[in-house]
């Protein structure tokens, strides 16, 4: 009987063993990792989500970035226009009254398309196609610059600027005279504008260009006259009687 009493006893301590060593599987802890490993994997789907909105809003500041290139190029492309306008204008010459000419300029215009039929300026006592280089020297002396750069002119100068110059041709023949200053004080060639001569003078034969300048081309007997200024400004820089028959290269002295 206690050999009975004794083994059930060992029955039962080996049963409470057993059960105390299968608790900690019954025990829901182990299931932790998966919990953590759920929601890591929902915070990996926010996160990609997240990243995908970031990349939708830089596309569309790239877009936003290329329309103010686009508008950029316009403005530039604009400005050529602008610039190819203004160039295109600026040899346009106004026209106006004969009566809004100051009547100073306006006598001195008038006087000078008559002159020139005998190639003739006023404050000149020389002719283009007639007087000769002689005549020049012997009432004026020496020129400031003789045919200076292989050219066929000489000048006269005042204080260092060109006041008149003389092209010498075939026989020592004066072909062109020109004038840079008025005859006298009481105005300048510079308030002179185109539309003046144009005024008085009516269209031009022609109108061409050299460099920077326009000149008012107009047949006046057997010479040219010719009111030269700047492109830009439009007003008088100088005046020139060309003679056309005493033009021959030939008579350069060098």
């Amino acid at each position: 009987m206690k050999t009975y009493t004794k083994l059930a006893s060992l029955l039962a301590a080996s049963s409470l063993l057993l059960v105390a060593c299968g608790e900690p599987e019954a025990t829901p802890e182990k299931e932790v990792p998966k919990t953590q490993a759920a929601e890591n994997t929902t915070a990996k789907t926010e996160d990609v989500q997240t990243e995908d909105v970031q990349t939708e809003d830089v596309q569309t500041e790239d877009v936003q970035t290329e329309d103010v290139q686009t508008e950029g190029v316009q403005t530039e492309a604009s400005k050529k226009e602008d610039t190819t306008v203004t160039s295109t204008s600026s040899k346009k010459i106004e026209t106006k009254s004969k009566d809004t000419v100051k009547p100073i300029l306006r006598d001195f215009l008038q006087n000078q398309f008559k002159t020139a039929k005998n190639g003739m300026t006023e404050g000149v006592p020389f002719e283009s196609g007639k007087s000769v280089y002689e005549d020049i020297t012997n009432k004026w002396g020496k020129p400031a610059t003789t045919f200076s750069n292989n050219t066929n002119y000489i000048e006269y100068k005042k204080k260092g600027k060109v006041t008149y110059a003389f092209a010498i041709g075939r026989g020592d023949r004066v072909y062109d005279v020109r004038t840079f200053v008025a005859p006298d004080s009481s105005f300048k060639l510079s308030d002179i504008t185109f539309s003046d001569i144009i005024a008085i003078g009516g269209k031009p034969s022609s109108t061409t260009y050299n460099g920077k300048d326009t000149i008012l081309n107009y047949k006046v007997g057997k010479n040219t006259l010719k009111f030269v200024g700047p492109t830009k400004t439009k007003k008088l820089d100088h005046i020139s009687i060309f003679n056309q028959r005493a033009s021959e290269p030939m008579g350069g002295r060098g």
